[in-house]
């Protein structure tokens, strides 16, 4: 779409949209009586001589004349100097919004670990916030060649150098990261994206733009490395016997013919009750004081006997006190 001002009497960015960083007034000579319209979210740069000579940033109409040339820093005058002829500025208009971009890496990114030194596929998308850091900077080295920068353009240059950013980052200058660390990676997003965004701010800057945040909404990986992982979590959960019974059971489910919801709730009741005994007879098991074993050749000592006449209880042979035999 072609961008365009209303003549060269009114001084505006009317079609503006949230996609596009900038748009470039197209004339270059600013009449006498010309007015300079700015709306929401927009910021009005006039530049001449190769520097900046006032950003406006408020919202309004305002007349060029009386309001707007008294606070250009060099164009002081200038329409009294050339009559109506007009002076010679560009007028660029500037997205003041925060302006959110998706980003996401266009194939998985070969992060090395002992245990694949070949590397382990890795990818991740969210979304980032660009700002201007450098208005002058961004003039020249992209508003003199282009009519109108969008967010499309910027995604192409942080995609260029997004994929060994982000290695970097994981890396943080060693050669290798243990697969378990590389699984974590959800865990850390947060430091994660920090770094991310303080690498690609740098690269951003070179043309005055900044990444002011970012973030990472996932990290995925590899089907079999998912697979690996949740196994791993699946082994940690057997050292619960009642909660690896219950899973058991639920997982079942529909496998051999439940007997629909009636024939469900029996086998969870079944699978619970289960790994309730399991788990009752391994914690007396562990509770239970071992018994000491005889030593071999020593008689294992009787047990306390009542006398057949006197009923008193004795532990030997004959009671003590009548001499009846007890066994």
């Amino acid at each position: 779409m072609a961008w365009f001002g209303q003549g060269k009497d009114t001084i505006e960015w009317e079609e503006f949209r949230d996609d596009v960083l900038f748009y470039k007034w197209p004339a270059n000579e600013i009449k006498k009586g010309s007015k300079l319209i700015i709306r929401t979210g927009q910021n009005a740069i006039f530049y001449a001589n190769g520097q900046i000579e006032g950003i406006f940033k408020d919202e309004g109409n305002f007349d060029i004349e009386t309001q707007i040339t008294p606070f250009l820093s060099t164009l002081k005058g200038i329409f009294t100097l050339r009559g109506d002829t007009g002076m010679r500025a560009e007028v660029y208009f500037v997205n003041a919004k925060q302006l959110l971009l998706p980003w996401g890496t266009r194939q998985r990114i070969m992060i090395p670990s002992p245990e694949v030194p070949s590397g382990v596929p890795i990818g991740c998308n969210g979304n980032l916030i660009v700002e201007f850091r450098d208005y002058l900077t961004f003039i020249k080295k992209v508003a003199g060649v282009k009519a109108t920068y969008s967010l499309e353009d910027i995604s192409e240059r942080i995609m260029g150098v997004l994929n060994p950013v982000i290695a970097e980052c994981i890396l943080h200058g060693e050669r290798q990261i243990g697969v378990n660390a590389l699984i974590g990676l959800q865990a850390n997003s947060r430091a994660l994206g920090k770094e991310i965004s303080a690498e690609l701010d740098k690269e951003l800057l070179d043309i005055g733009l900044g990444v002011e945040n970012l973030n990472i909404l996932s990290i995925n990986y590899p089907k079999e490395v998912q697979e690996m992982a949740e196994r791993v979590a699946a082994q940690s959960f057997v050292g619960d016997v009642g909660k690896y019974a219950a899973i058991s059971m639920a997982d079942s489910f529909g496998k051999e013919g439940g007997g629909g919801v009636g024939g469900a709730a029996a086998q969870m009741g079944m699978g619970l009750q289960m790994g309730q005994q399991m788990m009752a007879g391994m914690q007396q098991q562990m509770q239970q004081p071992a018994q000491p074993q005889p030593a071999a050749g020593v008689p294992e000592p009787q047990g306390d006997k009542f006398c057949p006449t006197c009923r008193k209880m004795v532990a030997t042979k004959f009671c003590p006190d009548c001499g009846t035999q007890t066994v």
